[in-house]
Formats: structure tokens, sequence, C-alpha cells
């Protein structure tokens, strides 16, 4: 532990005592990541001449309290450093320092991992450099919802999380502006997402579509539309009245079907018999009395 405050306490109060030959920079001082991803945050330094004495050390500086995340002391890592938030999550990939690359990989991303790293390495003087990592999380798909809000109007509700915040806009089909009439609140989940719920009411009657969009930083996340009338779900006594008015119109086709099938069965019972028909029938009648006589030899 007193070794860690005089690292700290060269790097961060004795910048003047720094040799000028030896550094640590960044290739980027800010990176971006989502929610249960992972990042490899670097910070690169001057050659050393024994590469097996370094002791690289990264912790979270920014939101107070600081957190160890890892620390290598001359080439043996020290596990006992490192914070129980990033345990099991946070692994120097060693093989690039032969390549003068500290590079800190951070895996299963929380919201809670945004904020200020600092990397100090060791050699032969120290250094130390400073990298912003934003941990975000995209907004979800919206839930719509809807339920009745008096006799004439309805409440139009959309529910979206993500990180960081987002604001709601709400527009009709006519483009217009209706955020002002809307009611929005904020709070937070067990991972640190924001959920948004945001709800407007608009006559039941009134024949519109209704459109709310989640925006971050200027850009689009969700949108989702209501179509009223169409989509007020029927309740009670219109559903019966509904239900009925089917039955009665199946009824009436299945009624309608049956009249037609007997009177199409009946004209063809009704039809004469064609006359070609007819004549074969005479015909035999006229000739069976000579054929039976054939049958019956005179005594």
């Amino acid at each position: 532990m007193k070794r860690t405050l005089v690292i700290i306490f060269q790097a961060l109060l004795w910048p003047a005592v720094l040799s000028a030959s030896f550094t640590v920079n960044v290739p980027r001082s800010t990176y971006e990541a989502e929610l249960n991803g992972d990042v490899r945050l670097e910070c690169v330094f001057s050659a050393l001449k024994r590469s097996s004495d370094i002791t690289v050390i990264w912790s979270r500086v920014h939101p107070k309290p600081d957190v160890n995340i890892y620390w290598l002391d001359k080439g043996k890592e020290i596990h006992n450093h490192t914070s129980s938030a990033f345990h099991k999550r946070a692994q120097l990939i060693s093989h690039l320092l032969r390549e003068n690359r500290a590079v800190l990989h951070l895996k299963k991303l929380r919201i809670k991992d945004s904020g200020t790293y600092q990397c100090i390495v060791e050699g032969d003087e120290v250094d130390y450099k400073q990298i912003t990592l934003n941990v975000t999380a995209p907004f979800s798909p919206v839930r719509k919802s809807l339920r009745k809000a008096g006799e004439d109007e309805v409440e139009l509700s959309c529910e979206s999380q993500g990180f960081p915040s987002a604001q709601v806009y709400w527009s009709d089909g006519q483009k217009l502006n209706l955020t002002l009439f809307s009611n929005t609140s904020v709070s937070s989940t067990d991972e640190d997402l924001i959920l948004i719920v945001s709800k407007l009411k608009v006559e039941r009657e009134l024949v519109n579509n209704y459109t709310c969009t989640f925006i971050v930083k200027g850009e689009i996340q969700q949108t989702a539309t209501f179509s009223i009338p169409e989509e007020i779900p029927l309740h009670g006594s219109a559903l019966f009245v509904w239900i009925g008015a089917v039955i009665v119109v199946l009824l009436a086709v299945i009624f309608i079907s049956i009249i037609l099938h007997r009177r199409k069965y009946g004209r063809l019972r009704c039809e004469p018999e064609p006359r070609d028909h007819q004549d074969e029938k005479r015909d035999g009648e006229e000739k069976w009395p000579q054929n039976r006589a054939l049958w019956y030899p005179s005594v």
C-alpha cells in the first residue's frame, strides 16, 4: 500500500521530476461502448531498459471515490488491489507490453463503468494519462398502451428504456407539436437504465394519427404511432353489439343459400322430359305386346 501511494504521489504531485525521455500517451482520449459489451482502453509508453521491471496501474478516478481496477507490480499481478466491482471483468493484455502498450480489457460493461480512467506506468521513471469511457444503451422498442380517460378521451402511453436519457416528442398526423400537452415521468431500473413513460390524452372520436418519438442527443432512436379511433378497443355493450351483428350476417347468408338451393332443386324436378325420351318410351310400350306374344306359344 505504501508503494502505491509513493507511485501515485510521484506521478500526480511531482510532474517536474518526470524525465522527458519517458512519457505515457493515449491513442484515444474518449471511448464509447454499449451496455453488456466490452472495450479496450489503451495507453502507450516509451521503451524501457528492463521491461520485466514495469509497473502498470489502472484505476477509475471519476466519479469519486477512486476505484482500483488493475495492478501489475514489477511484472507481477496484484489481485487484491482489484475492486470487487471489476472482479473477473478487467484484465491487462500482457503480451502487448512488449510493444510498449498497456491495454486494459473490460468485459460485461455496466452503466456505472462510465467515467474517467487513469493509466500510470512506471519503469525507470513514471508518467500517467487519463481516458474517458462512456457506456450507453440504445433505447428499447416502444411499448404502446391505450386506456379510456373519461367519456370523450383516451390516454396514449409510450414506454422505453435506455441510457443516457432521452426527450420524448409528440406529434399528430398534421405534424403539429403536441409535446406541451403530454405528461412524462422518468425513473431508474436495476441496471441503471433510464425508464421513460410519456402519456398524451386525445379525443376518442377524432380521426387522427399520433406519434411519440424518443430523441437522444439530437438523434431519433425509437418511434411509435397510434391510429385513432381504429386502435381503441371495444368494451362492454359495444363488443356484444359487434358480435351480434356478425352472427346476424352469418345467419342471413346461410338462410339465403338454403333458399337459393331449394329453388334450383325444385326447378329441376318440375322440368318436362325431353321429347325424344317420351317417343322412345311410347315406342317401347307399342312393341311390348308383340314381344310378349313371342314368349307364349299358342295352344
